[in-house]
């Protein structure tokens, strides 16, 4: 009986690619929600997530003021899942962002193939808002 399950899984790994057996991916990429543009980033061992942009109010994490500010883009897993999560209210244009993690590592995101250069490492994940009639799109 082990055998031939044995052989039924390396028969579908051969087909599928073991697809199968990978977990699902924890970074979809930025989304439209209600309140604005969700952002989600998978960190299961990270202590403190933020995401920094050059939208206004962010400045990369430093927030409006010359002395800036801890907090900015501070992401939260509520449930403990590792999923860090904010929803940041953006209208229509394109936004360049990472995120930091623990403050000493910067990230692209994993689950957007968008690119830019600049921002605080030279590269950055871009994510451009477009839309019409209260109707936001990602592209």
């Amino acid at each position: 009986m082990r055998t031939r399950v044995a052989t039924v899984v390396l028969l579908l790994c051969g087909v599928t690619g073991c697809a199968f057996l990978a977990p699902r991916s924890q970074n979809p990429g930025p989304s439209v929600a209600d309140q604005g543009i969700e952002f989600r980033f998978f960190a299961p061992s990270a202590r403190r997530v933020q995401l920094a942009g050059d939208w206004p109010g962010n400045n990369w994490g430093r927030g409006d003021g010359s002395v800036g500010e801890a907090n900015v883009g501070l992401m939260q897993d509520d449930d403990g899942d590792g999923v860090w999560e904010i929803t940041v209210p953006l209208s229509r244009g394109r936004y360049r962002y990472l995120f930091w993690v623990d403050e000493n590592t910067w990230r692209l995101d994993p689950g957007n193939t968008e690119e830019a250069e600049g921002g605080p490492v030279g590269k950055c994940s871009l994510v451009v808002l477009y839309g019409s009639q209260g109707h936001m799109e990602i592209r």
